[in-house]
């Protein structure tokens, strides 16, 4: 994908003059979704079942059976965020148990039947509408401010984003947020006919072709005064992209069969899942076209980007009365690649209503493996013996996996079901830099 206008707005706004702290959100506590705020991070930041949760020297407290009295504690030196286990308390790190290891910005820890996510981000207080985008993650704050600025002005938007993240509903909040007092119609651009693609968009007159009997006023003269959302916008058929250029530029529809334009007053956004700039390098798509939809451009974060928002969007589908979630449950929620993000979720949501009526907890046997290539992993316990047996991943299945995971070795191991020590050995042996995933 191209460079965002939001990337470059948070860079301009949020971080300016703030320098990153540590936050640790609670999630989940005894199995149950919960939505609570940020907690500032201490040099040293105890976690567990009775630790002390107000003053200066605050811990996080987890009110869980599974949790014991002083379970973990955080600490920070130099800037450096580590978590170490106390006693003999089970603690999984990105879904990796163990002792614990050093935290990076978005890593989640399950401690009994409850679970915490990290962020080490600059400070943002900043009060912000929710216009039906649910989560509290920096990249959906970052949706809503990009919503907030972007969305009173005539401006078009262009959305971008993987299939299932939401580009309809952001859409929908733009209208929201545009005061417009026209509708917001919805059109698929792969979804038109070829044969009536330029009727359906800008209407025609009695007789303009056969089976025309009426007239037909087009979505764009459907939508006057309000928002018209072209989603999949790179399946546009290549002979309508002039026309629609021409009606952006002059404002004006010409119905098909007829020579006399009339005027438009419709606020554009439109969407697609492609690399929209690779389609116009290849000639499949008109760049002036581009230009003119594209006054700013919003790219929006994958669910797996989204940690802290998966057990809130998860809980909205199931309910509040809905019986807890299992540790493995958790980590396979938290953990999972979500290449169908909302739409997968929901899925899943679907599955531990119907498998989970009546049942005491909901456990990971009640929904399906994740939508990926390879099935989910266990979770083993690092030994210093040695790895479990298994095959070892060539240089480019490695590098494709550094590249999901954006460089987090937990998460790797916990695909190979292998040690972390392990895949150190791997990044040895093919002399691969880690940094280049982590950007």
């Amino acid at each position: 994908m191209s460079k965002t206008w939001d990337s470059t707005l948070t860079d301009s706004l949020a971080q300016t003059a703030a320098k990153p702290r540590w936050t640790a959100r609670v999630v989940a506590i005894a199995g149950k979704p919960v939505h609570s705020e940020p907690v500032e991070l201490a040099p040293v930041t105890p976690i567990g079942r009775a630790v002390n949760s107000t003053g200066p020297s605050a811990g996080i407290s987890l009110r869980d059976p599974r949790v014991s009295r002083l379970h973990a504690s955080i600490e920070i030196v130099r800037g450096a965020a580590t978590i170490a286990r106390h006693g003999e308390g089970k603690l999984l790190l990105n879904g990796v148990a163990g002792k614990g290891g050093p935290l990076e910005d978005g890593a989640f820890v399950v401690l009994g039947q409850s679970a915490i996510v990290v962020r080490h981000r600059p400070p943002d207080q900043e009060e912000l509408p929710a216009w039906g985008l649910l989560g509290d993650s920096p990249g959906i704050r970052a949706v809503r401010r990009v919503v907030r600025l972007v969305g009173p002005t005539a401006s078009t938007v262009l959305i971008l984003g993987e299939s299932g993240t939401g580009k309809e509903v952001v859409a929908r909040a733009l209208h929201e947020a545009s005061r417009r007092k026209g509708p917001m119609i919805s059109v698929n651009a792969s979804a038109i006919p070829a044969t009536l693609a330029e009727s359906h968009l800008f209407g025609h007159v009695t007789g303009a072709y056969t089976g025309a009997t009426s007239a037909g006023t087009g979505v764009f003269r459907a939508s006057e005064g309000g928002t018209l959302f072209l989603d999949e916008l790179a399946e546009l058929p290549a002979e309508l992209q002039p026309k629609l250029l021409r009606v952006l530029e002059e404002r004006v529809a010409v119905p098909v069969g007829s020579t006399k334009g009339i005027p438009v007053d419709v606020r554009v956004i439109s969407a697609t899942n492609k690399d929209l700039l690779a389609e116009v390098d290849a000639g499949r798509f008109r760049g002036d076209l581009y230009a003119r939809l594209s006054d700013f451009t919003l790219e929006l974060p994958a669910l797996r980007e989204r940690r802290e928002d998966i057990l809130t969007l998860l809980a909205r589908d199931l309910g509040d009365d809905g019986p807890p979630l299992s540790q493995e449950l958790l980590v396979d929620l938290l953990a999972r690649p979500y290449r169908f993000h909302v739409r997968e979720l929901r899925k899943l949501a679907t599955h531990l209503k119907v498998r989970g009526a009546g049942a005491e907890r909901l456990t990971l046997d009640m929904i399906d493996r994740p939508e990926a290539a390879s099935p989910t992993p266990s979770v083993p316990e690092e030994s210093s013996t040695g790895d479990p047996p298994g095959a070892v991943p060539t240089q480019e299945e490695l590098e494709g996996m550094l590249a999901r995971h954006r460089g987090v070795i937990e998460l790797v191991a916990k695909e190979t079901g292998r040690s972390r020590r392990q895949v150190h050995r791997w990044l040895e042996k093919y002399g691969i830099d880690l940094t280049q995933f982590r950007r």
